[in-house]
């Protein structure tokens, strides 16, 4: 899934300064009882939250070709005792979680990552339900002291293309705040 050609130290409360999870997941229409899909999930910064969010009668899948960052998601899923997420190795290219299952798809600064983004987003068309929402949440493409250098971020023109590409229909594209824009596309 992630080719990490660039690796910067991942700092949770860093993040959280910047970036409220329970937030954005709110903002992008996370309720209780759906189904929430996170592509490159990483140590879980959206995963735990979403958790909560959808509740008992709502579930969670997380993705991420990391193993150690996939391990440290299980932890922190056992110590909290959170029984409706499964946290999986893989690679977004090759791997799909069961199709048409998820009322959202969520890609958080990570579409530049992958070495085959149009595969990794024609797989997360197959795992959204008819009425489901993809998400791109991403970095602006510009200089700033945080994030990936700039000449590999996706600017909203070139993940609109792919998006479309991929057989979805992008629904709106916003600036979400000086570091990121937000991408939603449906099938």
């Amino acid at each position: 899934m992630k080719d990490h050609l660039h690796r910067f130290q991942y700092n949770e409360q860093e993040r959280k300064k910047r970036q409220d999870p329970f937030k954005i997941l709110k903002d992008i229409g996370l309720k209780s009882g759906m189904v929430f899909i996170d592509i490159g999930s990483n140590e879980g910064f959206f995963t735990i939250p979403a958790t909560q969010i959808v509740g008992s009668t709502g579930h969670v899948y997380a993705l991420d070709i990391d193993d150690v960052a996939i391990a440290k998601l299980s932890q922190k899923i056992d110590k909290l005792n959170i029984k409706n997420c499964l946290a999986m190795t893989a690679n977004a290219e090759e791997f799909c979680f069961d199709q048409g299952i998820a009322d959202i798809l969520f890609l958080g600064t990570v579409l530049h990552d992958f070495k085959n983004p149009l595969k990794v987003l024609k797989n997360a068309k197959s795992m959204l339900k008819n009425n489901g929402t993809l998400i791109n949440l991403d970095w602006q493409k510009k200089d700033m002291i945080i994030g990936p250098p700039p000449n590999i971020r996706f600017s909203t023109l070139k993940a609109q293309k792919l998006i479309e590409k991929a057989g979805l229909r992008v629904v709106s594209i916003e600036d979400y705040d000086q570091f990121y824009y937000l991408i939603k596309a449906s099938k």
